[in-house]
């Protein structure tokens, strides 16, 4: 089977340059075909007289170009299951950071995603605590703990010795009196009232009141406990 002559076919140049500023390159198609007319000198393809399919471009300096620069990513937040890591992303010109703002006109490459190391297997979750029973001299608060696995199923297959604590005592100081504003010391010798064991009689709790109050409070606390 003979092959007619055969020559090489290209296209336009693009208008299209491969950087938008310095020295980038334009391109077109270089195809090898056969002739369909006798009346062209055609001497078949040869590699050696390809025409070029790339063409330097300039669009000049780069003295103002805006882009975004990313650095690395960084360690992922979890080491089993899903986690989250992160990156710098920078607003550049002319080697030198700038104002975010200046590169809004561009897109913004993620400074987070998602990240996944292996998978956890069965761990105990837990709610937040409750509020604690009592606000003072001790009282207790409580949480739910479950073992769950990966696909947030109940397990049984969580460590024992690992089990977080269900509940905790809180609140452990002592009470502290009410400050009633109205009771207050009448006199400066109430100290002496308090030793002679006067507050028994209520002309001594109302002229010492504030004195003979805390006498109170600390035998009542000193019989409950």
């Amino acid at each position: 089977m003979q092959h007619g002559p055969s020559s090489w076919f290209y296209s336009l140049w693009s208008d299209r340059c491969s950087a938008d500023c310095a020295e980038g390159r334009c391109s077109r198609s270089v195809v090898c075909m056969m002739s369909q007319t006798n009346s062209l000198p055609l001497d078949n393809c040869d590699d050696e007289d390809k025409p070029d399919e790339l063409m330097p471009c300039d669009l000049g300096p780069c003295t103002q170009r805006l882009e975004w620069y990313t650095g690395p990513w960084g360690q992922c937040s979890s080491e089993c299951g899903n986690g989250t890591q992160s990156r710098g992303v920078v607003c550049v010109v002319q080697n030198n950071v700038t104002s975010d703002d200046r590169c809004s006109h561009l897109p913004r490459p993620p400074s987070a995603q998602t990240c996944f190391l292996k998978s956890c297997g069965a761990q105990w979750y837990m709610t937040e605590w409750s509020s604690c029973s009592r606000s003072c001299d001790g009282g207790f608060r409580v949480r739910e703990v479950r073992c769950l696995q990966d696909d947030l199923t109940t397990s049984h297959d969580c460590d024992p010795a690992l089990e977080l604590a269900k509940q905790e005592k809180c609140n452990t100081h002592t009470c502290m009196p009410q400050i009633d504003e109205s009771c207050r010391d009448m006199y400066y010798n109430c100290v002496v009232v308090v030793q002679a064991r006067l507050c028994v009689y209520s002309y001594y709790r109302t002229t010492c009141c504030a004195s003979c109050s805390r006498v109170i409070q600390r035998d009542t606390l000193h019989r409950i406990r």
